[in-house]
């Protein structure tokens, strides 16, 4: 196939206005450097022009479901631009907005940049999951289930601030284990681990074979059973194999603790005593086929309400895994609530003897309140519980320690270090003083300290912004007019989340349709198509389930080459400490190189593909007219009506023909026509 023009793309770049601006970290038509600040000598950002309707309908709709926009719908608010709410609330109700939603509340609520030996600490002394083939999808499943939560309540209606205080989830069967055999896993601040369970299980054993049927985990897990704690493990059957003589045993029989059961649910077998006398046999992690856990197990989501025990109550058994397909309660001894209890938010900011809850706190006020211990906070408590005295006597350290150390202490009494339950006296008996940006208030429990954020009175704004920069990959400015409406709004609908996203993405915070103090403030970025926008266009104009692989637990492998890209290019994210999120904006030789390779391995899947991937859309060289005004349309994100349509249309038939006049099939000059649109500004930035 014809490598790529350079030169076409960059006469497609002026054609939609101008190729250096289709990049620019400000200005979004002009070529030119910033001129620098006569009072710093530091460069100041370009004002950015009023934007046309066929250019911020595209942004939005490809924000909201990484859609093009219709020729209608540039129309309709061409002629009035109050249309454009309507508009947004129509895409808000498509299955890709949730999609779409679902990754941003992942990264807004710091669920994500977690992998599986994150989680380990809160399992010690061993992994949490063995299990490697069952890793991926754990991680996956924690990662996803607060976003899934919050998209839930915002269906039920329920208002947003219900995100700091809920105690329904949304879980899988698995999940649901996890939290049950944390909960029953309880190791203190010094490491040491209380097994409950098998206190309570004196002499009780655990028996896996891999001869005769498979067992019902019903009659594995019923004390009347004769098949009580005896599992079908397939993996027994080789299990010595590699390891010194006496390790193969069958049936193999141990002693049953928690984190032992635990195991082997995961399909795994526990290093141990070597029979004969010989050395010691080893731990296995288990294979995809040893596990008592089931593929639906990880992919069957529902709404479970985590509370504690009343009375003599028992928790749920960890190991029920019956309960957990068919139930929808957990009770357990330990607290969760909200976003900050979460494993995934736990395994992110993992603390311990020194920090002490700090960074978990901290990182906990950024989400919620997009505010951070800074040392500039004027808010003095009425209490200082759990102040570190040796740094709160530095002058250089007492701003920070009076405001984080109080606060913090709801947390360090009720979690230790690896996030169980405080049983250290020291702690367990201080309770919290929250005081942070002008409210102070002392605080019994994690619950009070949910509904403290959900009630600040910088809640609003905080997730207002988190909009703004997921919207314009820049921050809105806090004391615009236009921004403080849109909070007003945000408030007075019972902050409803669909009335923010309309307001927001309606509002010339967004569309630059008209001048606020943002745009003077901050210009107007056109930042690269970063990971999953460019993932989800790609999904969502195309017709692909997954192009890019991004689903561990319902792998759909369209195309091999792009998994292997995808992983290399920009991504959203966060740090520690850090109030705003890291968006990577710029383009650079590797998003260059790496987008045209994706976009030539897609070219592979649409155009005169020998089988297709059903859903998708298919283009034939024998029909490039048809193709190629798809290509503008589809890819290009621009309708018939846009000006800019004719003159790329013109480009890419130029491109087709002259491809074909060096002596390429048409076939391959149609799809190298296809990577030029997919590599045009419009279709690898966002704001064009």
């Amino acid at each position: 196939m014809p490598r790529t023009s350079l030169s076409l793309v960059l006469s497609l770049a002026a054609t939609l206005g101008g190729a250096a601006a289709c990049f620019s970290s400000s200005g979004s038509s002009s070529s030119t450097s910033p001129p620098p600040d006569p009072l710093n000598g530091q460069t100041s950002p370009i004002p950015a022009e009023v934007s046309s309707p066929s250019t911020y309908v595209a942004k939005v709709k490809n924000i909201l479901v990484g859609l093009p926009p219709t020729d209608d719908e540039i129309k309709a608010v061409q002629t009035d631009p109050t249309k454009l709410a309507g508009l947004i609330d129509g895409w808000m109700a498509l299955p890709q907005y949730q999609s779409k939603m679902e990754t941003f509340f992942e990264l807004a609520f710091q669920q994500t940049q977690v992998a599986g030996v994150d989680f380990d600490d809160m399992a010690f002394p061993r992994k949490l999951i063995t299990n490697n083939t069952l890793e991926v999808q754990f991680v996956q499943n924690a990662r996803e289930s607060f976003a899934r939560t919050v998209l839930q309540l915002i269906a039920d209606g329920r208002p947003f601030t219900e995100t700091m205080t809920t105690q329904r989830f949304m879980m899988t069967p698995a999940l649901m284990q996890i939290y049950a055999y944390l909960d029953a896993w309880q190791v203190d601040d010094m490491d040491k681990v209380t097994d409950a369970w098998r206190a309570a299980n004196p002499g009780l054993t655990v028996t896996m074979t891999a001869t005769g049927a498979p067992i019902p985990i019903a009659e594995s897990l019923d004390p009347k059973s004769a098949n009580y704690m005896h599992f079908f493990n397939p993996d027994i059957a080789n299990d010595g194999l590699n390891q010194a003589a006496g390790c193969q045993q069958d049936p193999l029989v141990v002693t049953a603790t928690t984190d032992l059961l635990h195991m082997v649910l995961m399909g795994g077998t526990p290093g141990r005593k070597n029979p004969t006398g010989g050395a010691n046999c080893n731990q296995r992690g288990g294979s995809a086929t040893s596990s008592q856990m089931l593929p639906t197990d990880y992919t069957t989501w529902k709404m479970v309400t985590i509370r504690q025990p009343k009375g003599g109550e028992s928790p749920t058994a960890f190991y029920d895994l019956p309960t957990f397909r068919s139930g929808n309660e957990l009770v357990l001894t330990g607290p969760r609530v909200g976003f900050f209890t979460t494993p995934a938010f736990f395994a992110n900011w993992q603390t311990n003897m020194s920090n002490q809850a700090r960074v978990t706190m901290n990182q906990t006020l950024i989400v919620a309140l997009g505010a951070a211990v800074d040392g500039t906070d004027p808010t003095v408590p009425t209490q200082t519980p759990g102040i570190d005295k040796a740094h709160a006597s530095d002058p250089a350290c007492f701003a920070c320690h009076q405001t984080l150390d109080p606060t913090r202490s709801i947390l360090s009494s009720t979690y230790s270090w690896t996030y169980h339950r405080q049983t250290e006296a020291k702690y367990a008996g201080e309770k919290g003083m929250f005081s942070f940006q002008g409210v102070t208030k002392p605080l019994k429990s994690v619950a009070e300290l949910g509904t403290t954020l959900a009630e600040h009175p910088l809640f609003a704004a905080a997730w207002a912004q988190k909009l703004c920069y997921y919207a314009n990959s820049t921050a809105c400015s806090t004391d615009d007019a236009e921004f403080q409406r849109v909070v007003g709004v945000f408030k007075s609908s019972n902050f409803s989340w669909n009335a923010l996203v309309r307001e927001i993405m309606a509002s010339p915070l967004t569309t630059h349709a008209a001048a606020t103090k943002s745009m003077d403030d901050h210009g107007e970025v056109i930042a690269v198509s970063r990971r999953d926008h460019l993932c989800a266009a790609l999904n969502n104009r195309l017709g692909f389930t997954d192009v890019c692989a991004l689903d561990a637990v319902n792998p759909k492998l369209q195309q091999a080459t792009i998994p292997q890209i995808v992983s290399g290019l920009p991504s959203d994210g966060y740090g520690r400490g850090a109030l705003a999120p890291i968006l990577p904006n710029e383009p650079s030789l590797f998003f260059r190189a790496g987008t045209e390779n994706i976009c030539e391995a897609v070219s592979a899947l649409v155009i005169d593909a020998a089988k297709p991937i059903p859903g998708s859309k298919q283009w034939a060289s024998t029909q490039s007219d048809a193709a190629i005004a798809d290509f503008v349309h589809v890819m290009m994100a621009l309708p018939a009506s846009d000006p800019r349509s004719a003159p790329a249309k013109d480009l890419l038939t130029g491109h087709f023909n002259a491809a074909k006049g060096q002596g390429a099939s048409a076939a391959d000059a149609l799809k190298s026509t296809f990577v030029v649109s997919c590599l045009a500004p419009s279709a690898v930035a966002i704001g064009l």
